[in-house]
């Protein structure tokens, strides 16, 4: 009979990303947290005497990590000596040639999946673990397709950096489907892809999650961030969703009025101290621009004596800082004399109406990604395959 298995499932950290939404002083606090976030969710692991762990993808943002960064979480790792770890890497930190899984050595207790499904065995838990990791920018086909685990009356787990749907998405990626889990004779499935936490689902006798980001990074997501600790064995399973995030991101809309005090108190008595000195807040000022614009001004350092991270916008001339560099040639010229745009312009026009469509919704940083790697490929020539 397979003994209890206690395990704890995250995802989505991606350190050295740059994508923190907010005023530009914030940026040094949020990934301070996140590395906060991390080392409570290792601390987590050593107290609750946890088996397994599983990163589930993005662990790192691939087009800004650095050295230094990825050999301090290998070593961070490394101190959890009675605990497992595996790790599948995902869409924003694929196995590419210039992956970071490949600028450190990684200690003895932590199992990189590659590309393609692989197996590996635990005797002393009566337990295997499948997984399989991205080897390219994109996913062409379900990772899940046509797997059954081997019945052999031990505990079976996977990892897998994917989602959960029935039809593929506009992006191209292909998701695994309710039934493949069903058919799959897994115990658990530990999942990495959405933002946000999809709650314990399960499929046939399968229990699986996405714990979604630990750390919000914007104004549009909402919803509890943390990690899932599970207890599972062939007989029964408990499972507890752990919130873990530092700070959560509050936006609320104002009129402008003539009475200022009567903003500040508005704003006041719609937070608490501990939200104000704690949690990232974007006030939108409504009103006649340009008049808006100067008591934006005024009203930002008036909420900085009492709000520690507030921003203040007019609504109006709202912008985000994930607007896209204006590329400097946007025509070139035919010996007719006719113009015609660049590539890189037509790229980014095509970019510009998918970030409109995709506003306050999941997929908008997804397409603030592409423009990154587009951008890039366009000035560099890379590849989004590779081996």
């Amino acid at each position: 009979m397979a003994p209890c298995v206690r395990f704890l499932h995250c995802a989505g950290f991606r350190f050295d990303s740059p994508a923190w939404e907010g005023l530009e002083g914030w940026t040094a606090q949020r990934n301070q947290d996140l590395w906060q976030t991390f080392e409570s969710i290792l601390s987590l692991c050593r107290s609750e005497k946890v088996d397994f762990l599983f990163l589930a993808g993005d662990l790192f943002e691939q087009e800004y990590v650095r050295k230094e960064t990825v050999e301090r979480v290998a070593r961070s790792l490394a101190k959890l000596d009675r605990t497992k770890i595996f790790i599948a890497p995902g869409e924003r930190d694929p196995l590419v040639s210039t992956s970071a899984y490949r600028l450190s050595v990684w200690p003895s207790n932590v199992h990189i999946f590659l590309g393609g499904l692989s197996s590996v065995k635990i005797p002393d838990q009566n337990a295997t673990v499948h997984g399989a990791g991205w080897t390219a920018y994109r996913q062409e086909g379900s990772l899940l397709d046509g797997f059954q685990a081997t019945r052999d009356g031990s505990l079976q787990f996977m990892l897998l950096h994917a989602e959960v749907d029935s039809v593929k998405n506009s992006e191209g990626y292909i998701p695994i489907l309710s039934e493949q889990i069903e058919a799959s004779g897994l115990d658990y499935l530990a999942l990495g892809h959405k933002e946000l936490w999809s709650g314990i689902q399960k499929a046939g006798e399968t229990y699986w999650a996405d714990c979604g980001s630990p750390e919000a990074r914007s104004f549009r997501e909402s919803g509890p961030r943390g990690v899932l600790l599970g207890e599972i064995d062939k007989e029964s399973a408990q499972f507890e969703f752990r919130e873990f995030e530092q700070r959560r991101y509050f936006e609320k809309t104002l009129c402008l009025q003539s009475d200022m005090e009567g903003l500040v108190a508005k704003l006041l008595s719609e937070t608490c101290s501990q939200e104000r000195q704690k949690d990232l807040f974007r006030i939108l000022l409504s009103g006649p621009f340009p008049e808006v614009k100067a008591i934006a001004q005024t009203l930002q350092k008036l909420l900085t004596e009492t709000f520690r991270f507030v921003e203040v916008i007019p609504l109006e001339g709202r912008q985000t800082q994930f607007t896209p560099d204006v590329v400097a040639t946007s025509v070139v010229m035919a010996k007719n004399g006719d113009e015609y745009p660049t590539l890189a312009q037509v790229f980014v026009d095509k970019i510009q109406e998918r970030l409109r469509v995709a506003e306050g919704t999941d997929n908008y940083e997804h397409w603030v990604l592409v423009q990154k790697i587009g951008l890039a490929a366009l000035g560099q020539g890379r590849k989004d395959d590779e081996d």
